[in-house]
């Protein structure tokens, strides 16, 4: 499950929810709090090569492992890339999932990588989210016309564990904007379609062999 070779990164643009607020503690302190949407239900991504196109479920997280998820700087591992965490339901990230996708609300750390995050926030130089996961279950539909083109859309219909949300510089699908291995995965998933459209997700996560 936690083998990282599987897991998948999808990025949005969050620009119209992604906020600063300045809540007053009981003394009388302020504490600045982020909040946004990390993912988006129902909502195509741009189009990988202008061959397919990905949405998520409405319903795709309602069986989803959430017991332990962590909000990051670009999917960083590093423990100072650390802003929130939410383990079992507890501690410093809030999460609530709507019509729309999964919000997020945590309060902005004093550490240099908050101070730094939220004076980029403020400038407007960052403004996107994004979220990593391991997919339970997909389904394509092939030769859908989107934007007067024809596509091939992967629906998400059940993700099988969060892993983590993330403050992005980027929330593109692009050749220029995603990582080495999420373009090698997203080819792969592609190609297991095109050859046999039955072929499972893991199969073609298998195929990449990253």
């Amino acid at each position: 499950m936690d083998n990282l070779n599987n897991i998948e990164l999808r990025r949005f643009n969050a620009a119209p929810e992604l906020r600063v607020e300045v809540v007053n503690d009981e003394h009388g302190r302020a504490q600045r709090y982020l909040s946004g949407y990390a993912v988006l239900f129902e909502q195509y991504s741009r189009s990988f090569w202008d061959e397919w196109v990905e949405v998520i479920d409405r319903n795709a997280f309602t069986n989803a492992d959430m017991s332990d998820v962590v909000m990051v700087v670009d999917h960083s591992r590093e423990v100072g890339d650390i802003l929130a965490r939410s383990k079992d339901g507890v501690g410093t990230l809030e999460m609530s999932i709507d019509d729309n996708g999964i919000m997020f609300r945590f309060p902005i750390p004093d550490t240099t990588t908050g101070r730094d995050l939220y004076e980029l926030i403020a400038r407007g130089d960052v403004t996107e989210c994004s979220f990593a996961f391991w997919v339970r279950k997909d389904q394509w539909t092939y030769d859908m016309i989107i934007d007067g083109k024809k596509m091939d859309v992967r629906r998400i219909i059940e993700v099988e564990k969060l892993a983590d949300l993330s403050i992005v510089m980027r929330g593109q699908y692009s050749q220029t904007s995603v990582g080495i291995d999420e373009r090698a995965l997203a080819r792969s998933v592609r190609e297991a379609s095109t050859a046999q459209k039955t072929m499972s997700v893991a199969t073609a996560k298998a195929i990449c062999n990253l």
